[in-house]
């Protein structure tokens, strides 16, 4: 009995599932700016929580000492000043003679899938950067609590509509599948990295995007971009005007799941996860396997 109850509460309703894919279908069907800025040599796409500021930080350096220029004097995202050589694909670039990379944490929609399509449009290649989503709940959720308002275990259960939190299971569920088919149907266009080996080989990572994207970086303009994302180099460039903290400090927070949070992730993983990444959530693999390590 008690073995059953503890089921029976930590169970999505299937109204919930039935509300997630309403929503995807709306969103994946008619939110096309994907699809609108095509113009750049690559796309550098990161899941939220998934080293984006560090990663684009990493590869704009890289680009600043190969043409011996300038780089960003801010890694925020929302600064300007962090845009000079990737930024989002609306703002201008500093150096438009330079190859033009675009940074975003997009959700492509259901037409990118199309082969007619995309050779008439004649889309970038897409670099997509993923994480461990227990790992992207925990950092989402100490960055945001105060504004969230909810005990970890109320914020786990996530808005299968993506009006409550900024970014949930839920959210994050759509970002894997929708990439991952991307990925399965066109892998020679979409290179999937993941930020934990990122985080074991950051220059093998960079050297991955250098040759994805069809850069001229050397190995040593790859070893500059690398030692620039070391965070304390990194903590002296933030920009005062920007008040979110971009950087988590090692040991900050002390948020953890506990097994009936594990229970309530696994069921929605489970209903409605289609691609995996390799990260084994559950018991067998499932869809889209990336390569561990960077082989």
């Amino acid at each position: 009995m008690n073995n059953t109850a503890t089921a029976t509460s930590t169970a999505s309703p299937p109204s919930a599932d039935l509300a997630f894919r309403l929503h995807c279908l709306n969103r994946d069907c008619f939110a096309l700016a994907m699809m609108k800025y095509r113009d750049f040599q690559g796309y550098l796409i990161t899941g939220p929580h998934s080293g984006t500021h560090w990663v684009k930080w990493m590869l704009s350096h890289a680009m600043a000492y190969h043409y011996g220029l300038q780089p960003p004097r801010y890694f925020n995202n929302a600064s300007m000043a962090s845009n000079d050589f990737i930024g989002h694909p609306k703002l201008p670039r500093m150096y438009p003679e330079l190859p033009r990379i675009a940074t975003s944490h997009s959700v492509p929609p259901y037409p990118m899938q199309w082969g007619w399509l995309r050779s008439s449009l004649k889309l970038p290649p897409y670099a997509v950067v993923v994480r461990d989503i227990r790992k992207v709940l925990i950092s989402n959720y100490e960055k945001w609590q105060e504004k969230y308002g909810v005990p970890f275990s109320e914020y786990v259960k996530g808005d299968p509509r993506s009006n409550r939190y900024i970014c949930d299971a839920w959210f994050y569920t759509r970002f894997l599948n929708r990439w991952g088919e991307v990925a399965t149907r066109y892998p020679n266009e979409t290179l999937v990295l993941r930020y934990e080996d990122f985080r074991t080989d950051a220059a093998t990572g960079l050297d991955r995007l250098n040759r994805f994207f069809k850069l001229p970086l050397t190995a040593d303009d790859i070893a500059a971009g690398v030692a620039a994302g070391a965070k304390d180099f990194m903590a002296k460039h933030h920009d005062p005007a920007v008040s979110a903290k971009a950087l988590r400090p090692d040991g900050q927070g002390n948020t953890e799941f506990s097994p009936e949070d594990h229970a309530v992730l696994k069921d929605i993983l489970q209903r409605n996860l289609k691609h995996d990444f390799g990260y084994k959530y559950l018991d067998q693999p499932r869809g889209f396997q990336a390569a561990v390590g960077g082989t």
